[in-house]
């Protein structure tokens, strides 16, 4: 009976094998192993992996990146004590390597060092960015349909996957719609992902769908829905699902994304009687996204209207406020290694409450935690393929954004600031 069921579970592998083999056969070279009358004589003896697997220092890659940023800024502080100072409170290390094992199974991991003021702390945080292995199921010419499992990254607008790399950024800071004090909210995601691509005589097409449970404990997020600073626990992901759907023309001149998320969150407290025990927050956001790339000019905007029910709160209703948040965005190319970017941001937190006047009769806080609008100019040289210096001014009305770790004392928090940022970036 052993040896009946070893055959058996031979049989079944060889069969899975075949199958995601012949899918992807119209791509191969010809440097691709076929199976042969030996090979299927082999699979009555046991099946001989061997010619099959790539030597495997020939399909590792290792990558990895480091950015350093200085900040000044008045009326509030950006990652740390920026506030009529210098702060140098983000850095960004990031290393990656991925392992092409077979022709449709691959494997890719990133670490990152992260610094991002109070939220991070002096020494940082060292985390799992990404880690996840891909299976190809089918790999023709212009379909490719396959599955990930691990910890993925969420297709999430234009930039949200390669938000840690600051090479992918328009800008130092992101726009408002990415949410920068509470990354971790839309950042990855445990769980899988099942994508497709279709290249069309029209465009090309890809689809992804992420279920699993979102990577965050976010002390940002918990305090931006409860505008309490003593509360002392914490936010646990709950099942979740994020999915966006991009078609691009003539290889990326024109791209067009929607995305849409269906997020939830429970609170985890520290004490036994503790008031937010019943806490639950669930997001909704549907995200909208166009980009133009010209020869020498490019035009960005995005859009987001966003669902949100926080219920449970100890002493004062439910809260269901619709958020929106957008921005249009210019890039002008000077020289092949130098451009200019301006953009106007705006973000809101309850549309039937644009001003913040009913956040602050219902709260006591200043009115303008409940918007901002960023007026942003930068100018981005790239010295060589390898490093990047980037600068940028900021005139902000409003202060939504703010990170209330960076600002503890929330009650001050100025209306009308400013911010200029510096950045310094290698990569390899």
């Amino acid at each position: 009976m052993k040896v009946c069921r070893y055959l058996i579970l031979k049989s079944i592998l060889y069969c899975l094998y075949v199958f995601s083999y012949s899918a992807g056969a119209e791509e191969l070279t010809s440097k691709s192993v076929m199976l042969d009358s030996d090979d299927l004589a082999n699979t009555q003896e046991g099946f001989d992996w061997e010619p099959y697997q790539k030597v495997w220092q020939d399909d590792v890659q290792f990558h990895g990146f480091l950015s350093q940023g200085l900040f000044h800024s008045s009326g509030n502080n950006v990652f740390g004590k920026s506030k009529d100072s210098v702060s140098a409170g983000l850095t960004e290390i990031g290393l990656n390597v991925s392992y092409q094992a077979l022709h449709n199974l691959s494997f890719a991991l990133q670490g990152l060092y992260r610094r991002a003021g109070e939220s991070t702390g002096s020494e940082g945080e060292v985390s799992l960015d990404y880690g996840f292995v891909d299976l190809t199921l089918i790999n023709l010419q212009d379909v490719r349909i396959g599955v990930r499992g691990g910890r993925i990254k969420n297709a999430w607008g234009l930039y949200n996957e390669t938000r840690d790399v600051s090479f992918t950024h328009p800008t130092i800071f992101l726009p408002l719609i990415y949410f920068e004090r509470s990354r971790s909210m839309m950042l990855a995601m445990d769980g899988g992902q099942a994508y497709a691509d279709y290249n069309s005589p029209i465009g090309d097409f890809s689809f992804k769908f992420n279920y699993g449970h979102m990577v965050d404990n976010n002390k940002e997020l918990l305090l931006a829905i409860t505008s309490d600073p003593s509360v002392s626990g914490h936010l646990k992901p709950e099942q979740s699902f994020m999915t966006q759907l991009r078609y691009e023309i003539q290889g990326g001149k024109y791209i067009f994304a929607l995305s849409y998320a269906d997020i939830n969150m429970s609170y985890v407290g520290q004490e036994e009687f503790d008031p937010y025990a019943n806490l639950l927050s669930h997001i909704y956001p549907i995200f909208i996204s166009a980009q133009f790339n010209g020869e020498y000019f490019s035009l960005t905007g995005e859009y987001s209207y966003q669902w949100n029910e926080f219920t449970g709160f100890p002493n004062r209703p439910d809260a269901l406020p619709v958020s929106e948040h957008w921005y249009i965005q210019g890039g002008y190319r000077i020289l092949d290694n130098l451009e200019l970017t301006v953009r106007y941001d705006s973000s809101v937190q309850d549309i039937n409450d644009r001003k913040g006047e009913a956040f602050h009769l219902n709260t006591g806080l200043p009115a303008h935690l409940a918007y901002t609008q960023d007026w942003v100019v930068g100018l981005r040289w790239d010295i060589t393929p390898a490093w990047m210096v980037r600068t940028e001014y900021h005139r902000v009305h409003g202060a939504s954004m703010v990170s209330a770790l960076d600002n503890p004392d929330i009650m001050n928090i100025a209306k009308d600031w400013n911010i200029y940022a510096l950045q310094v970036s290698f990569r390899f």
